[in-house]
């Protein structure tokens, strides 16, 4: 049994839990005992994942408006205090990852995420942070200003800070499972955790027609309706027809979250409201009518086929009860075409379901942000630090949930250091 007091304990080595452990042993508790316990069996693993392998770790116009949240306000100021120029200075200058800049995305210059994660792990092996791997935390308990640790094989660790860094739901053969919110449910209460949901996912369809444009990308964008007609979220973007039958692509991810939730909450009739052309209905019917006078002899779809992609012009006419390859665009009438035109650029598709935990790219829900303090403490709880993922904090794509990883692990680690 091993009863050495640490003064740090970081449960999850994932992107917040190695960055924590990197900015203590930077500053902070250079010289402390601080360790690692991850249940997989190497450290991490789905950041190594992150950005399709390029990982996207940062975005130098960080928006708070972006994330979803129980506090808004206690966001912004955690994103004030520690953002992505911070993010920046630190691998740079002291991981010695040299970044590079697409538009508003920081990439490692490699395009590699193994090149982030090695610097993180190189650099805690050098300050001699202790990593255990593939020891699964099952308890953790408080008395007396430490708290006590117990893993799957019985082993004991105490410590008198505790970091609990375990993730969301999202990618479960990671170790990402959801079950370190059990650890501080118990060390709190229900009523600091919001339920993990997907997020960044994709949605599905019962439409007529939808799995026949499987594999078919067009930029346009999404709004997400509720039963009541009520605009919930609206992204532009590139646009992605699934197997599964329905919609995927990054527009359609940063807004699966309200999607996610309607549903869950019972509304039944969740549509996603999509522009098919990234054009106004207004453009769109003009260029039909020159099409038209143009190449009147041609069948819909062919005399269409320089805009529109067939099966788009098939799956759109279809709706309308129009047959796109046995007509020509002078039988339809001007009204025919304005509706032509309407719904290629605000096609509703009735949403019934998610891609869910093994398709999500995040989570949504968590610890409560409104129960901790500055420093990512839980506020009642001394010495008790929730980070990452495991908070009540996601937002789009576009390094927006790798950039809370990296600040609530900054900020925590500044209130470790602060408790000594």
């Amino acid at each position: 049994m091993k009863t050495d007091v640490y003064e740090c304990i970081i449960i999850g080595g994932g992107a917040a839990g190695l960055y924590c452990a990197a900015k203590l042993a930077r500053s902070y508790y250079s010289g402390k005992k601080i360790l690692i316990i991850e249940g997989g069996s190497r450290v991490g693993a789905k950041l190594a994942l992150t950005g399709s392998g390029r990982c996207n770790l940062s975005n130098t116009e960080i928006d708070p408006s972006k994330y979803n949240t129980d506090d808004p306000e206690r966001l912004n100021s955690c994103l004030n205090r520690y953002g992505s120029t911070d993010t920046v200075d630190f691998y740079e200058n002291v991981l010695g990852v040299v970044l590079e800049q697409k538009g508003e995305l920081l990439y490692p210059s490699t395009y590699k995420s193994s090149t982030v994660v090695d610097a993180l792990r190189f650099y805690l092996a050098d300050n001699n942070v202790e990593i255990v791997l593939k020891e699964r935390v099952v308890s953790a308990s408080h008395s007396d200003g430490i708290y006590e640790i117990k893993t799957q094989s019985d082993k004991k660790y105490l410590t008198k800070n505790l970091v609990i860094a375990t993730g969301g739901s999202t990618y479960p053969n990671t170790g990402s499972d959801g079950k370190g919110l059990d650890i501080a449910e118990k060390l709190t209460d229900s009523t600091c955790i919001v339920p993990f949901k997907p997020a960044l996912t994709s949605l599905t369809s019962d439409i007529p027609g939808i799995k026949g444009l499987c594999g078919i990308r067009c930029k346009g964008d999404v709004k997400i309706v509720d039963g009541e007609g009520t605009i919930k979220a609206h992204s532009k973007g590139e646009i992605l027809f699934t197997k599964e039958g329905g919609i995927s692509g990054i527009c359609v991810m940063d807004v699966s979250d309200s999607a996610v939730r309607l549903i869950d909450e019972g509304d039944k009739n969740v549509k996603a409201i999509v522009n098919l052309t990234g054009r106004s209905a207004g453009v769109i019917l003009q260029m039909i009518y020159i099409r038209r006078q143009m190449y009147y002899h041609r069948t819909c779809s062919d005399a269409l086929s320089g805009m529109l992609l067939r099966n788009i012009t098939d799956f759109v006419m279809k709706k309308m009860g129009l047959k796109s390859d046995k007509m020509t665009l002078r039988e339809l009438d001007d009204n025919q075409l304005a509706e032509l035109s309407n719904l290629l650029c605000a096609f509703p598709i009735p949403v019934k379901g998610y891609g869910g935990a093994d398709k999500a790219q995040v989570s949504s829900g968590g610890f409560k942000l409104s129960k901790l303090d500055d420093n990512m403490q839980v506020k009642y709880r001394p010495g008790l630090y929730i980070i990452g993922e495991a908070v009540n904090c996601n937002g789009i794509c576009g390094g927006y949930n790798l950039q809370w990883a990296w600040t609530s692990a900054a900020l925590a680690a500044e209130g470790i250091a602060q408790s000594v």
